[in-house]
């Protein structure tokens, strides 16, 4: 949350008003990335739809267990192209404009035991795994893809390679039969690795987390020129011959602290080469909390990344186990993303995953539900995903109610499109509709209530730029009623959203921006009563109800205090604030200037009140004081200067 220090105030010395020029000319940075208004279908080619049977024959197929390939491949997922196809062209037809699928490159041999399906368990990294396709097949997918408009997002993985590296003690030696089996070359040398034991207890000199083998898989020395240049040479391959817009960064939590500083400015460089000139990273970081996951951001300097603490927080709001409070609380901790170049606003965000578990089955383990609700519960979530902010990502065989079996996560979230033959995957629960048997998705997809829901959430965030991931303002979080106002800045309309995750219908009354011409309903069924600048209206049990302006914001009085400054004691950083009170849809932009400093520079823009940014204090280092001010732009363009004032540092 935007959190109010116990500390007391430090000292602020304030300067006069008269030397307010600086700030109508000091640019600003835009923080968004290139995916930032795009809408994700996440996908593992091999449960998606077998195209080529020809690659069902290779080592490691068996279709029947879960732990092995079953046969989907890029020709699969690929399709005809045209419409009424289950390839790309129907995920289009869903409102996706992006696709993420798990990593194509070549896996290792499979064991008597697993294969690498899933694609985290490279060894060739310059090649499609046959099981998948061919290289010519991957450049026929990206075709279509932009054919259609997709963007392509690809998994990759650098902190690991396949568990090819072994141990004699605490001696770690590469098999003579896999001598070369890595590809490009440097794989194969053992001295770009750690190999020094698993995570759980390796005895490297450092921090395990980031020397140790993730799973046994080998570990890289991604702090080496050799590694971090290597994989820019690799992935920005992939990026120039198939047209990549970005890549998900698998285990990122576990590479160097310095690495996405040294290898992220290089594969932007091979985008932009290609011609990619917004191309997106966004990593994985399974950190639960807003203050421990913005640090590989703000210090790490990663993109963005995936965002957990949405995830954990939407679906405790949506399954009905925490109220809107706790939403709110949550949304509060955005301002730890803002800088000159992060927003809260760019962070990847779902509701389950390959890993974790799918998010009807999540819904259903947090608190039981009748299949009815279940299925008003998972809308709600997704109604969540897709109207807050980020950008949304939904999981292949969510939208057509996959649940999962036994423990729910990992292998048994991974389910087939096509006809599957796991018994427990015929039989499992599915929301809104009947357990598959031997059927297969796609025969059932267009009837099922939810991906109807998640057409019709699509269709409204193209047709209205403000609900994808536009401005954002908390109006009301009350009980089982979490409501917002959003704008795109370009429309400059208000409209309003409205999350009720309660059993019984709630009407309320929220303060707005606009104050004449009504409003259209969007979504939900309610009615609606104007009252001036406030709007009166009831949100049914476990539904989302969406409004839009007749007129644009005219309502634009604002209150502008002070700028004040504490130290945030879940980070250490300072916490600076601008008081400012209004009913519009404001944005506060935040600048600094050193004692070393000719010019004023960005912190970056808040949205959504209270208005603040937070500053690291490693930042700041050599610094005694610094001067601080900040500019609220109102939804007609006027603005609002506050006096500068002087912080002093403190002393540790």
């Amino acid at each position: 949350m935007k959190r109010k220090s116990a500390l007391a105030f430090l000292t602020v010395l304030f300067l006069s008003a008269t030397s307010l020029s600086f700030a109508s000319s000091a640019p600003t940075v835009s923080a968004r990335v290139g995916l930032s208004s795009d809408l994700i279908y996440f996908v593992m080619p091999d449960r998606y739809k077998d195209g080529n049977t020809a690659n069902d024959r290779l080592a490691g197929v068996d279709p029947t267990n879960t732990a092995f390939w079953h046969g989907g491949d890029l020709k699969g997922l690929t399709g005809t192209c045209s419409p009424g196809d289950d390839g790309l062209a129907r995920i289009k037809a869903m409102g996706f404009t992006a696709v993420w699928v798990t990593p194509l490159v070549t896996q290792a041999p499979p064991t008597a035991v697993s294969a690498g399906y899933h694609g985290y368990w490279g060894t060739d990294f310059l090649n499609v795994d046959p099981h998948l396709g061919t290289n010519e097949d991957l450049l026929a997918f990206s075709a279509c893809a932009k054919k259609l408009k997709l963007k392509l997002i690809l998994d990759i993985v650098m902190n690991h390679t396949a568990d090819i590296i072994q141990y004699n003690g605490q001696t770690a030696f590469i098999p003579t039969k896999w001598a070369n089996i890595k590809n490009p070359s440097w794989l194969n040398d053992l001295s770009n690795y750690h190999n020094v034991g698993n995570v759980s207890g390796c005895w490297g000199d450092g921090d395990c987390t980031t020397l140790g083998d993730f799973y046994g898989l080998d570990d890289l020395a991604t702090e080496k020129p050799v590694v971090y240049q290597g994989w820019a040479d690799v992935y920005g391959q992939w990026i120039a011959k198939y047209g990549f817009s970005g890549f998900r960064v698998d285990t990122a939590k576990h590479v160097d602290t310095e690495y996405f500083k040294n290898w992220q400015p290089l594969i932007m460089q091979k985008a932009a080469d290609a011609g990619i000139t917004k191309f997106t990273v966004f990593g994985e970081v399974s950190d639960p909390t807003s203050y421990g996951l913005m640090t590989y951001v703000r210090e790490n300097k990663i993109q963005t990344v995936l965002d957990f603490p949405f995830q954990r927080n939407a679906l405790n709001f949506a399954s009905g186990t925490t109220d809107a409070a706790n939403l709110d609380a949550f949304f509060l901790t955005d301002d730890y993303y803002t800088s000159p170049t992060s927003t809260a606003s760019n962070l990847v965000t779902f509701l389950g995953n390959h890993d974790m578990g799918r998010v009807g089955f999540l819904l259903n383990t947090m608190m039981v539900q009748t299949p009815a609700a279940l299925l008003s519960r998972d809308e709600l979530a997704h109604a969540l995903l897709y109207f807050s902010r980020g950008i949304p990502t939904v999981y292949y065989g969510d939208e057509v109610g996959m649940t999962g079996s036994n423990s729910g996560n990992d292998q048994m979230a991974r389910q087939d499109m096509f006809a599957t033959k796991i018994p427990d995957w015929k039989t499992e629960l599915r929301i809104g509709g009947k357990p598959i048997g031997n059927g297969n998705s796609f025969a059932v997809a267009k009837a099922n209530p939810l991906q109807q829901y998640l057409t019709t959430l699509a269709n409204l965030r193209s047709a209205n730029p403000a609900l994808a991931n536009g401005v954002v303002q908390t109006r009301l979080a009350r009980g089982s009623v979490y409501a917002v106002s959003k704008k795109d800045p370009a429309e400059n309309r208000e409209y309003v959203v409205a999350f009720n995750n309660g059993t019984k219908p709630q009407s309320i009354e929220i303060n707005t921006a606009t104050s004449t011409g009504g409003w259209k309903i969007l979504l939900g069924k309610t009615t609606y009563k104007a009252l001036g600048a406030k709007v009166k209206f009831t949100i049914p049990a476990l539904s989302t109800v969406v409004l839009k302006a007749n007129k644009l914001i005219d309502t634009v009085k604002v209150k502008t205090g002070n700028l004040s400054v504490v130290v945030d004691d879940m980070t250490g950083y300072y916490q600076v604030s601008a008081g400012v009170t209004s009913s519009d849809l404001l944005s506060v932009e935040f600048f600094m200037k050193s004692a070393n400093d000719t010019a004023w520079s960005s912190l970056g823009t808040d949205t959504n009140a209270p208005y603040e940014v937070f500053i690291n204090p490693a930042d700041l280092q050599g610094q005694s004081q610094v001067q601080l001010s900040a500019i609220a732009t109102d939804s007609k363009g006027k603005q609002y200067t506050f006096a500068p004032m002087t912080y002093v540092i403190p002393t540790s």
